[in-house]
């Protein structure tokens, strides 16, 4: 929507996918992506309150009835403020798109970008650098660290049998829901009684630079297509998987599904 003055700007955004189990809808930790959504806003606006905190349970009541109703698809969250200033909700309900098992990354140096931590601000720009490079574009930081990808976060392993893995870490870049619940699952496994949680593995953050991971097995996770290996960094093609250790987070992830209507 444009008007005369500009047209709004997107400040928070929050997506993720949608499936229908028996008839109810379902999305992957969904109370953990109320809970980012709900702390970017109050970062946006800077202001809280019992009248914000009322607008928006009411939001949420209001999205979780229309997003039950839609079923599968790819809504989205967003706060916009409109060109007089004004502050509102939305709730873009939006097909699925097409899942995919894998994913290829490009690297792409990129100057500190504002508002990097919260989404939304740097959906357009990071839309517009994967249609440029044909892949997912892997954003790295003047230090040659790794930031994150445009729509994912990462997840490394040093080897076919290594026992723990990494996320990459930044300071400037969005908390990923996805991350979270595997972090936890991890962590949930080791503490368990299991006769062969070591070989699990655990996930701690670490920095890395695109030569290291172009050594290892790297996962590119998100909340649209949860966990996808990626083949090739800038054209070189990554080690092989280990399936039984995919297979075992890929488990963890199914069981964080959450229904959308409480």
């Amino acid at each position: 929507m444009n008007t005369l003055d500009g047209a709004p700007a997107l400040l928070v955004a929050d997506s993720f996918r949608v499936r229908v189990r028996d008839g109810a809808a379902e999305v992957r930790g969904f109370s953990r992506h109320l809970e980012r959504f709900a702390h970017s806003v109050g970062a946006a606006l800077r202001t809280g309150g019992a009248d914000r905190e009322a607008d928006l349970d009411a939001f949420f009541a209001d999205a979780r009835r229309r997003i039950a109703a839609f079923g599968e698809g790819f809504p989205r969250l967003e706060l916009w403020r409109d060109p007089d200033g004004a502050m509102r909700y939305g709730c873009a309900l939006r097909p699925l798109p097409e899942l995919r098992p894998t994913i290829a990354l490009a690297s792409v140096s990129v100057p500190p970008i504002p508002g990097a931590r919260i989404k939304g601000p740097n959906i357009g720009a990071y839309a517009a650098l994967n249609r440029g490079l044909d892949a997912e574009a892997l954003l790295v930081g003047s230090d040659s660290r790794v930031r994150e990808g445009a729509t994912t976060s990462l997840v490394f392993w040093r080897d076919e049998r290594d026992d723990s893995g990494h996320v990459v870490v930044d300071s400037e870049r969005v908390a990923s829901v996805t991350e979270a619940i595997l972090i936890a699952a991890a962590q949930q496994r080791l503490v368990g009684d299991k006769p062969h949680r070591a070989r699990d593995g655990v996930l701690r953050a670490a920095p890395a630079t695109v030569a290291e991971l172009q050594r290892r097995e790297v996962w590119a996770v998100n909340a649209l297509h949860g966990i996808r290996p990626v083949t090739h960094i800038d054209g070189t093609e990554l080690p092989r998987l280990n399936a039984a250790r995919l297979r075992w987070f890929e488990d963890a992830l199914d069981r964080a599904w959450e229904s959308v209507l409480p």
